[in-house]
């Protein structure tokens, strides 16, 4: 079932680079990847009742960071809907060697806390959970296959907390690789190039019936 758009309503986009992209040197705030797409495509669509979009994402943050802001950078807005995109550097921050990950036991933790917030604060603002999307060569091997289990913490906790949807995006990834491995799609294996950036907004979209 798709959303019902409000011109009045406010949905809050919180993770980190993937989602920063670029928005505190951004005149709009807002960034130049797939939180501006998905708020362009809103726009064009429907311009009546285009939601207000908020992109509070902080390139390098894990879910400790976003633990430490939650209250300004969501809570206090008082939003409709919540998009939450972490995990990646939670887990490729500790590969090759690195001490600066995040246990699965204090990931899951941390993402548990912040729901519990979000529901005492804000009971009625739909949450939406994103996967960490994939950690592919050139960043170490093993990086895909450790960010598994923390793909299976956000798909868990999407169903604990009756999350609106669980947006598949290591699925969309993996499966856009396969069919056109001639695109690059993260240049770095985890930052998405502009293809990857709308690969993320449209999986997005159509996720939540917007398209």
């Amino acid at each position: 079932m798709a959303m019902t758009l409000s011109k009045g309503a406010r949905w809050v986009f919180i993770g980190d680079s993937i989602t920063d992209c670029g928005r505190r040197e951004c005149p709009e705030q807002i960034g130049a990847g797939y939180v501006r797409m998905i708020r362009d495509w809103l726009r064009a669509a429907e311009p009546a009742t285009a939601p207000e979009v908020i992109n509070t994402g902080i390139s390098g943050h894990k879910i400790g960071d976003l633990q430490g802001r939650w209250d300004d950078d969501v809570i206090a807005f008082k939003p409709d809907l919540v998009s939450i995109k972490i995990g990646i550097n939670d887990v490729w921050h500790g590969l090759g060697g690195e001490q600066n990950g995040t246990p699965l036991d204090k990931f899951e933790e941390g993402v548990s806390d912040l729901l519990q917030r979000l529901e005492s604060a804000c009971p009625q603002t739909k949450i939406v959970l994103c996967e960490p999307s994939v950690i592919w060569p050139p960043s170490p091997e093993e990086g895909n296959e450790a960010l598994q289990p923390y793909i299976e913490v956000i798909r868990n906790l999407g169903s604990v907390f009756e999350a609106e949807c669980i947006i598949p995006l290591h699925g969309a990834f993996v499966q856009s690789r396969e069919a056109r491995p001639d695109i690059d799609w993260a240049s770095d294996g985890v930052h998405p190039t502009s293809s990857g950036h709308m690969l993320i907004a449209r999986t997005w979209l159509a996720t939540m019936g917007l398209l």
